[in-house]
């Protein structure tokens, strides 16, 4: 045309199978020799970084290609566009098609204008829209699970398991790189190779082997405002209260919500794996591939559980991130055939943080319920009620343990002395330090922990609850002074008490036995927790405010004599 050109757009069909970098005139490709690659490399990536990105849901299927950066149709945080196109000029977009899911996939990509003033003269013209359709056929490479471990060494960590499998027959895949991102946990390599400090060292998987990557999940304390304690600035923004506070409303409310949630920061941990370059997915375009992947799977399963909600208020109601969930993203490359690299992903990795906050959305607030006057009204209102509380998949569907225990010795020291011989020892005395974990974001606790002996054991097989494998010796070891301890434990918090143990003899013991019984408490406003604040029961909201917990797995001790 004769004129400048703006209010281009470029509309997907399948978001989650295209990565776009900014576009970019024909004399700027020129000038790069076209060296464009969908993996920014670079000779160092740090092993935690932190982001803040939007938090809001948005339609990823949408991009501005020329035109005002501040209108960006899908919020793009690296998809720059240019200004205007001028008469002559030509434009590139970097665009990668990758296979997001196995089998025959049939793609349509569109480019047209975005609004009616499609010209820099403000001419309003009504322009065409072009379409193109790929075929695309994904055939498996890599297959990657998830799987989830308690942590006997600290019951504020949780082991991540990543199980990839070479689906190929033929060619062996080195794996490149990975990278987590969660608003609350960091993930740290249990196991680095050696290989990583030897040149051309390299971590392979051959054909049809499968291999396990395993990270401790911890929570991360490089946060601003370090803990979770209720009423903090990190609490009372959390993207869960923002949930629960607009449902309540979108549900008992004639205002329907209209804000948007908070940003969120997120936490990304990365790990190269092997002797390679590492990748920044953190400050480049792969940043906005995780925001386009977590927002495709996070508007389908809406749509699938909430089927009474209209879509157009799910923006409104839910964010994009959850505080507690990961995304995961591993970098692949193959040895020999077509020397392919790609990426696998993992969104909405769920580690089992207590607590159906949506459901608490259900009870009507204290105050400020609309009242619904027709019958028809009342109905719609149960049946949005219903079908949120019984939805598939609901957190209220699985077992909440929402405290855990952990035990290590603190120190051994001789107890009581042979009488013929001093130096011998008949009893060993061990300092066990013991900590106690509220994994629940939402309540304190108050508790009574109980700690069993093995000959305290028989009254308690009848409750088939306290664990019937355990095979130690009923009389090798026993609690010593106060086996019982009161405690009160804040949101996310840790207390830690001490007790004694004697053994017969040194060696490893079982001391996995005890009785855990707890009561939920309301937190202040400024974030305290009080004996006297029993959280109330409800129709809809916790299964755990009441609960007796048991240990399900043995706590192998060491009893060495340290004078030995």
């Amino acid at each position: 045309g004769n004129l400048p050109c703006r209010g281009i757009a470029l509309w997907l069909s399948h978001p989650s199978f295209f990565d776009i970098k900014s576009p970019h005139l024909l004399s700027d490709a020129t000038a790069s020799n076209g060296s464009l690659d969908v993996y920014q490399k670079q000779a160092i990536v740090n092993d935690t970084d932190t982001l803040s990105v939007h938090n809001a849901l948005q339609d990823c299927s949408e991009f501005l290609l020329i035109g005002d950066a501040k209108q960006q149709l899908s919020g793009a945080r690296h998809l720059v566009p240019i200004d205007c196109l001028a008469p002559g000029e030509t434009l590139v977009v970097p665009l990668w098609a990758r296979g997001d899911r196995v089998g025959d996939h049939s793609l349509k990509l569109s480019v047209g204008s975005c609004a009616n003033t499609a010209l820099h003269t403000g001419v309003s013209r009504v322009m065409r829209s072009r379409t193109f359709d790929v075929d695309l056929l994904v055939t498996p490479s890599l297959r990657v699970n998830a799987f989830v471990r308690p942590s006997s060494k600290n019951p504020q960590e949780r082991l991540l398991g990543i199980e990839v499998e070479n689906m190929q027959t033929d060619i062996s895949v080195q794996l490149v790189q990975t990278t987590f991102s969660s608003g609350h946990y960091q993930l740290v390599p249990i196991f680095v190779s050696k290989q990583k400090t030897v040149p051309g060292g390299k971590v392979t998987i051959g054909p049809r082997q499968t291999i396990n990557l395993m990270y401790r999940a911890r929570p991360y304390h490089g946060h601003k405002q370090e803990g979770l304690e209720h009423g903090s600035p990190l609490q009372t923004a959390m993207p869960e209260w923002f949930t629960i506070n607009a449902l309540r409303q979108y549900i008992y409310s004639n205002e329907k919500p209209k804000r948007l949630p908070e940003p969120i920061d997120l936490i990304y941990s990365n790990a190269v794996l092997g002797d390679h370059e590492g990748i920044d997915c953190v400050h480049s375009s792969l940043q906005n591939y995780i925001v386009r992947s977590q927002s495709h799977r996070r508007r389908n399963m809406l749509r699938a559980n909430y089927p009474m909600i209209p879509e157009k208020y799910h923006h409104v109601i839910f964010s994009l991130f959850e505080t507690f969930g990961i995304d995961f993203v591993l970098f692949w490359a193959e040895i020999g055939g077509a020397m392919r690299s790609g990426h696998h992903s993992i969104t909405g990795i769920d580690l089992g943080v207590p607590h159906d906050y949506v459901n608490e959305a259900l009870n009507p607030p204290e105050e400020g319920a609309a009242r619904a006057w027709l019958a028809n009204t009342i109905n719609e209102r149960e049946m949005l009620i219903q079908s949120i509380a019984n939805r598939a998949g609901a957190m209220a569907n699985r077992h909440e343990r929402v405290l855990d225990v952990a035990m290590r010795v603190a120190s051994v020291n001789k107890g009581i002395q042979d009488a013929n011989d001093e130096s011998k020892s008949i009893m060993y005395v061990a300092d066990i330090s013991i900590t106690v974990r509220n994994h629940s974001w939402r309540y304190g606790y108050k508790g009574r922990l109980d700690l069993l002996s093995p000959a305290d054991l028989e009254q308690l097989f009848a409750s088939d609850k306290i664990r019937l494998d355990y095979s130690g010796s009923r009389s090798s070891w026993s609690w010593l002074e106060k086996p019982t301890f009161s405690f009160i434990v804040g949101p996310q918090q840790t207390v830690e008490v001490n007790a004694k143990i004697a053994c017969l003899t040194s060696g490893v013991v079982d001391i996995g036995l005890w009785k855990l019984r707890a009561a939920a408490l309301e937190p202040s406003e400024n974030g305290t927790v009080e004996a006297e604040s029993i959280a109330a029961k409800a129709q809809y909201g916790s299964k755990s405010l009441e609960c007796t917990i048991y240990p399900v797995l043995p706590c192998f001790i060491s009893v060495v004599d340290s004078q030995e």
